[in-house]
């Protein structure tokens, strides 16, 4: 039997009215307007299901009399403009123009301040008592997932995210001022997070690989592995080394004496087409594939669903499973790279794929390789990011360096108390 259609005592056509729910946003309520011609959005400025049931329940009803329908087109701009309109207007105008992983961090940091702030307006939470409340219990580690106190570090970048949005309100004359807040005071911490890894510690990564992805895989796995180790690339670049694909990274040969890879501006953070000496390690590793088998992926690990003998859903995992995948084989190998906290209760982390970059970046200083040579290959902008992050180097190879050049002291030196 046909669906009765729904139309008003005038008999004009009532649109149906649905839920559009996002996971990361406020829902939306939609409907095809039969006036205007075209699809009406408005937003719930909420993510609760029986909160959004009642306001479509509301618009339909005045849909059904024939009531005037606002689409927040005439919504207040200003430190007046609802929270929940400001946070889509940011995510629409602002994070639609930068990474994906810099707007995902944004919507969830943005997140956790609205819980603790809990504001009904931009003055809300662009309040300076408020910005230093949400200071405050951000460290006492209110809505902690360990219910521990969260590091000044921590915190530090929490509020910066919270600061930055509001910043871009005020230069969109939404505030009257740009918010400030007294900066907590931190440490000076080594600026990375993880360190380098030795070669015995990868020997024991590659042992535990099966372990983690099965027999049947274990080879293409370690093949990344390998990869990550050989190259200095990150991990979302190594997956997008082939050997013919344009647009992804490619080795390339016959263009001078040397070898290079080629990489576009897409697989840039700085968004510009660049091209690098390809490592003879990472080289070497490269021509153990036969010529004949140089096609497509260079890199392809294969999926975990074979090593419980179920059918494999995707023939190519991304980035971000294969980092998951690479951590759990560095906590499998117990290589820990950084120590627990037991005051915020953070766990100890072990080896991931970046660490296996930064082990990259060390050893080409060991070899003594240049500065300027290494920030080319890790590509930097300058010496001080490769050096703080990738390439701390190690004091007592400094010495060395120092002894060859000057002239050492004749005296004894001190005996070690015991």
């Amino acid at each position: 039997m046909a669906k009765r259609k729904s139309h008003s005592a005038s008999g004009r056509k009532i649109p149906k009215v649905r839920i559009v729910r996002y996971p990361d946003r406020p829902f939306q309520l939609r409907y095809d307007c039969p006036v205007e011609k075209r699809q009406i959005r408005i937003s719930t400025g909420t993510r609760d299901d029986a909160e959004a049931e009642l306001q479509k329940a509301e618009l339909e009803a005045k849909l059904l009399l024939g009531l005037s329908i606002s689409t927040g087109r005439g919504k207040v701009l200003g430190p007046e403009m609802d929270w929940s309109y400001f946070r889509e207007q940011f995510r629409t105008l602002h994070l639609a123009t930068v990474r994906e992983s810099t707007a995902r961090h944004a919507e969830s940091r943005l997140d956790l301040a609205e819980r603790i702030i809990k504001p009904k307006t931009l003055s809300d939470m662009a309040d300076p008592n408020a910005l230093q409340q949400l200071q405050a219990k951000l460290l006492a580690g209110e809505q902690s997932r360990r219910k521990k106190p969260r590091s000044p570090h921590t915190v530090k970048g929490y509020l910066g995210c919270v600061l930055a949005a509001l910043s871009w309100a005020d230069v969109q004359n939404w505030l009257p001022t740009a918010p400030k807040i007294r900066k907590l005071k931190t440490a000076k911490l080594k600026a990375m997070k993880g360190r380098p890894i030795t070669e015995l510690e990868f020997e024991s990564l590659l042992q535990a690989t099966a372990t983690v992805v099965g027999d049947e895989v274990a080879e293409s796995w370690k093949h990344v592995l390998r990869g990550l180790w050989t190259s200095a690339l990150r991990l979302d670049e190594l997956m997008h080394v082939s050997w013919d694909r344009t647009e992804t990274i490619r080795p390339v040969w016959g263009k001078g004496s040397f070898s290079i890879l080629e990489i576009p501006a897409a697989m840039q953070k700085n968004d510009t087409e660049q091209s690098i000496p390809l490592l003879p390690w990472f080289e070497a590793l490269l021509l153990e594939t036969p010529p004949e088998q140089r096609q497509g992926w260079i890199f392809n690990p294969q999926s975990l669903q074979l090593k419980i003998r179920r059918k494999v859903r995707y023939q190519r995992l991304d980035a971000e499973w294969v980092g998951k995948v690479i951590a759990r084989i560095g906590k499998t190998a117990n290589i820990e790279v950084e120590p627990a906290q037991t005051r915020t209760g953070r766990p100890a982390k072990y080896a991931s794929a970046h660490d296996l970059r930064r082990s990259c970046g060390e050893r080409l200083r060991n070899a003594g390789v240049p500065p300027l040579v290494i920030c080319r290959v890790m590509r930097h902008s300058s010496w001080e990011t490769t050096r703080k992050h990738y390439a701390p180097g190690d004091v007592q190879k400094d010495a060395e360096v120092l002894s060859s050049y000057l002239v050492q002291p004749t005296h004894e030196m001190p005996e070690q108390n015991h």
